[in-house]
C-alpha cells in the first residue's frame, strides 16, 4: 500500500513531535503493509509560508536518513497539505506550492466550515494553473456532509477525492463516516490515506482499514484505492476511474 497523506515529518506541525515518533510511525506503516509514504506537513497557501520551505526540506531529508539508518524498508516522497487561502491561486500560478512527489498533483484542504462556493472557485483556479487538485478528506467538510452531491460535482470536474482512514472507521463521528461511505458506495473516491499524526493516535497502520474494506467492497476496488491510484499519482499519471468497480 501507498499512503499519500501523512504528518510524519518531525517537529513541523501537529504531527510527529520528534524524529523518534517519526521512526515509530514509519515502522508501524511497514508492519501494516505500507511500502511508501508521501510526507505532507500542513502548509498555509500564503506567501509567508515560503520562508518555511527550507526547514521543511531539511527535515524531510533528515527523516530519510533516519529511516534508512533504522533499516526500515519504506520509501518517502516529498509533499505538503496546502490550506487554500485567498493568495493560494497566485502562488499556484507561479508554481510555488509544494506538490505530491514533485508531480502536478496538489493535496489541498479547506477550513471545515468553508462555503462550497469558495471551495469550487479555489479548485477551479488551481486547475487553471496546471495543478491536479487532490481534495483532502472531503467527507469532513460541513458543506459536503449537508449535501454529498458536492462530491459528485467534484468528481465530474476531475478532482481527486482522498478519504481518511479515520472517517471511514468512524473515528470522527457519524457525519464524516456517512459522507465517506457515500463516496465509497457511489464510487467517487480516488484514494484513501491515513492522515496519520502520531504513533499513538491517528496512526500509520492501514492493515485494519484494508481488512474492513475487503469485507464490504470488491478486492479490485480496494486495491485501486490503496495501491493502484496512489502509485499512479506518484508517477504523475491519470487516476483510474472507479465507476466500473
Amino acid at each position: 500500500m501507498l499512503d499519500i497523506h501523512c504528518h510524519i515529518l518531525p517537529g513541523f506541525d501537529d504531527g510527529a513531535a520528534d524524529v523518534s515518533e517519526s521512526v515509530q510511525m514509519a515502522r508501524m506503516a511497514v508492519e501494516s503493509g505500507v511500502t511508501g509514504i508521501v510526507v505532507t506537513p500542513h502548509f498555509r497557501g500564503e506567501p509567508d509560508s515560503l520562508r518555511a520551505l527550507n526547514r521543511l526540506v531539511n527535515r524531510y531529508e533528515r527523516l530519510i536518513q533516519e529511516v534508512s539508518r533504522e533499516n526500515i524498508p519504506l520509501r518517502l516522497f516529498p509533499g505538503a497539505e496546502i490550506l487554500c487561502l485567498p493568495e493560494t491561486p497566485d502562488m499556484a500560478s507561479r508554481r510555488e506550492l509544494p506538490t505530491l512527489g514533485n508531480t502536478d498533483y496538489l493535496l489541498v484542504e479547506f477550513f471545515f466550515n468553508e462555503s462550497v462556493t469558495y471551495m469550487n472557485n479555489m479548485l477551479r483556479d488551481l486547475s487553471r494553473y496546471g495543478h491536479h487538485p487532490v481534495i483532502a478528506h472531503p467527507e469532513r467538510y460541513e458543506g459536503v456532509q449537508e449535501d454529498p452531491a458536492v462530491m459528485e460535482y467534484w468528481f465530474g470536474q476531475g478532482y481527486v477525492l482522498q478519504l481518511n482512514k479515520g472517517s471511514i472507521l468512524g473515528s470522527f463521528g457519524p457525519e464524516p463516516q456517512d459522507a465517506a461511505m457515500a463516496a465509497l458506495d457511489m464510487r467517487l473516491a480516488g484514494l484513501i490515506a491515513s492522515d496519520a499524526h502520531s504513533p499513538n493516535r491517528r496512526t500509520t497502520d492501514l492493515s485494519h482499514l484494508r481488512r474492513w474494506l475487503l469485507e464490504r467492497y470488491p478486492r479490485d476496488y480496494v486495491h485501486l484505492l490503496l495501491e493502484e491510484n496512489p502509485g499512479r499519482l506518484l508517477r504523475d499519471q491519470d487516476m483510474v476511474p472507479t465507476e466500473s468497480y
